[in-house]
């Protein structure tokens, strides 16, 4: 799949930049600290999910899944996760904003199949990873839900809360993701504000506090 994208730069230039993409995976339980971790899993739990197997896991995803657009196609069961997301365009890293929109019916008896039958959500927005790093524990992750006409917070925590750049391309490595080019790389979200919202529309952005930026992205959720 290629597709043009909109490269900001630290300057505020916005430059028009093609990608390939050739590959797809979601990481599962990619928080840094392992309470935050536990505290998604017992979320998971009291839907009857039960704990995985190891932390973090991959779940690898079809390239047709992935949706610029602002309609998803999922199931009243299902609901966003705001997550950043990785990409190496074969010169450098790139940084967006993704959703691992996943059924949470589906999810109890297999979660690899909850995801493979939502689109996974992606902002056509891009920044450079090399201008994060040095704020990367202060950008903030965050969404809302619209459900019965009511928009509510739904995630709202910093990049401290997930795993750090190298340690996860390092856990990738160990599970044997080792070429990476070319692959969109959904990180792994925070936990919700009140447990899993089932709406209409998901919100998602992320923020770049000291540079007064986001990435913003929304979509209707289509059943």
């Amino acid at each position: 799949m290629k597709k043009i994208i909109n490269l900001h730069l630290i300057n505020g230039e916005v430059r028009k930049h093609e990608i390939e993409i050739n590959k797809v995976i979601v990481v599962g339980y990619g928080g840094r600290n392992i309470d935050k971790i536990q505290e998604h899993i017992d979320e998971l739990k009291e839907l009857g999910i039960a704990p995985p197997p190891s932390v973090p896991m991959i779940y690898p995803q079809n390239i047709e899944q992935l949706n610029f657009s602002n309609e998803c196609h999922g199931s009243k069961f299902s609901s966003g996760e705001a997550e950043y997301v990785l990409f190496h365009d074969g010169q450098e890293w790139l940084f967006t904003l993704g959703s691992d929109h996943t059924d949470r019916e589906v999810e109890k008896e297999n979660i690899l199949k909850s995801k493979l039958i939502c689109d996974k959500p992606l902002a056509s927005d891009f920044w450079r990873l090399k201008d994060l790093i040095e704020d990367w524990d202060t950008i903030i992750l965050r969404s809302y839900v619209t459900s019965n006409s009511e928009r509510l917070l739904y995630q709202e925590d910093t990049l401290e809360a997930l795993l750090e750049v190298d340690t996860l391309l390092e856990k990738l490595n160990k599970l044997g993701e080792i070429d990476l080019e070319n692959t969109v790389i959904y990180s792994g979200t925070v936990p919700t504000k009140n447990g899993f919202v089932f709406g209409e529309k998901f919100e998602y952005e992320v923020e770049q506090p000291k540079l007064n930026r986001k990435i913003k992205h929304h979509y209707s959720i289509v059943n």
